[in-house]
């Protein structure tokens, strides 16, 4: 069942005009047929559609099921590629991150400014949405920009996770923090070019964790959906 972020006011959803579109041209909703809407306080409801011209939904009741991690997850992501950028945004989002925030690392091929990234959010926000809508979340995680890697410090976890290309080899010690009860988890991914000695000696001074993703380098975008699935599986058994 499609699933929708939207306004409810006196039980009626309003939809924006991106997502009335989609429900009434690209899945050709008809009168009668249920959906599932997420208000903005997380609350999720099936909701029917009354009539599709003019547009009415009408909610019917709530649904108490949870699909959220258990525990908050940020993810930090040095800048790569737009195409990168997008990806990690879409397939974190499905994977549970609360909240990704892209930083400017001293090695990034790409490099820009606030102005440019906010730019650039609405085009982020609504791919965090729609991957939110697609895989039945209640939540879309905000993300923000650092314009270098001493940023993070204004965002960090309980537990801040270092996936440090250097320390390719065994997993044993990512498993073992996880093995821990943690209110918030964060974890830290270098750009295409990793992180110079510099960023790594911050980052270990300010009480990030190294771990190690396995004995192969893997690409920054396959570093963060890597890391973010070990975590979710870990946080979900």
């Amino acid at each position: 069942m499609q699933r929708y972020f939207a306004s409810i006011i006196n039980n009626k959803v309003i939809l924006n005009k991106d997502d009335i579109f989609h429900l009434t041209k690209v899945m050709r909703a008809k009168n009668g047929d249920n959906i599932e809407v997420v208000d903005e306080k997380q609350n999720v409801y099936l909701a029917f559609i009354k009539n599709t011209n003019p547009l009415l939904i009408e909610i019917q009741e709530p649904i108490l099921k949870n699909s959220e991690l258990p525990t908050s997850v940020t993810l930090f992501f040095g800048l790569a590629k737009s195409d990168k950028i997008e990806f990690v945004i879409q397939k974190t989002t499905e994977l549970g991150a609360s909240k990704i925030v892209l930083f400017q690392g001293k090695r990034s091929v790409v490099k820009f400014d606030n102005n440019d990234f906010d730019r650039k959010l609405p085009r982020y926000m609504s791919i965090a949405k729609e991957a939110a809508e697609q895989c039945h979340r209640e939540k879309i995680p905000s993300i923000e920009f650092e314009k270098s890697i001493e940023g993070v410090k204004k965002h960090l976890c309980e537990l801040n996770l270092f996936a440090y290309e250097l320390n390719a080899g065994e997993t044993n010690n990512f498993e073992n923090y996880l093995k821990e009860n943690h209110q918030s988890i964060s974890v830290i991914i270098g750009p295409e070019g990793g992180f110079d000695e510099k960023e790594a000696n911050f980052l270990v001074n300010n009480g990030f964790k190294t771990i190690s993703l396995g004995k192969r380098i893997l690409r920054c975008e396959t570093a963060a959906v890597y890391a973010l699935s070990v975590i979710a599986f870990n946080l979900e058994k």
